[in-house]
């Protein structure tokens, strides 16, 4: 049996300036992007990246909008989605690979302009993700656009579960 394979997004963070507290956004973006292409497809930018709190932004495009011009329901729920998992997967041991197991995402007011997701961890929670080899959380995330009341909140659900437990990933 081989070691477990390092934790990619830790990797990251240390990287690009973990050692002075604050990850390069530009260069942390792009190496999200390159793990997870679909973040880089999406035009989802890395705001802040640290094991404590993650904040991610979509900038306001038309090739994000729905039918009535403000950011899509489902461009939204991937800044949830994004915030939380990033915050989770700083915070896994090596070999662990994390999985939504469920969303909710509640709409109040609709989106305007440029939106971030932001989503954070405290202590006790971190050092409950990164002791164990398998377990959950539920996350919670808010979501910021123009104006002062967030138009988006959520609580979203991950586990994680050793990189073996998964066919095809495992080295």
């Amino acid at each position: 049996m081989s070691d477990p394979r390092p934790n990619p997004f830790r990797d990251i963070f240390e990287a690009h300036g973990a050692a002075n507290g604050a990850p390069d956004p530009t260069k942390v973006t792009e190496a999200i992007g390159q793990t997870i292409p679909f973040m880089a497809t999406a035009g989802v930018r890395i705001e802040t990246y640290t094991p404590e709190r993650v904040v991610v932004a979509l900038p306001d495009h038309s090739s994000v909008h729905n039918h009535v011009g403000t950011p899509h329901a489902a461009a939204l729920a991937l800044l949830a989605e994004a915030a939380t998992g990033l915050v989770v997967a700083l915070n896994l041991s090596d070999g662990a690979v994390p999985l939504l197991r469920s969303m909710s995402v509640n709409f109040s007011r609709m989106a305007r302009g440029m939106v971030t997701a932001e989503a954070s961890l405290d202590a006790d929670d971190r050092s409950r993700i990164a002791a164990r080899p398998i377990g959950k959380i539920t996350v919670d995330v808010s979501l910021h656009a123009d104006g002062d009341r967030p138009p988006v909140s959520g609580a979203l659900q991950w586990a994680w579960i050793p990189e073996s437990r998964l066919p095809g990933l495992s080295s």
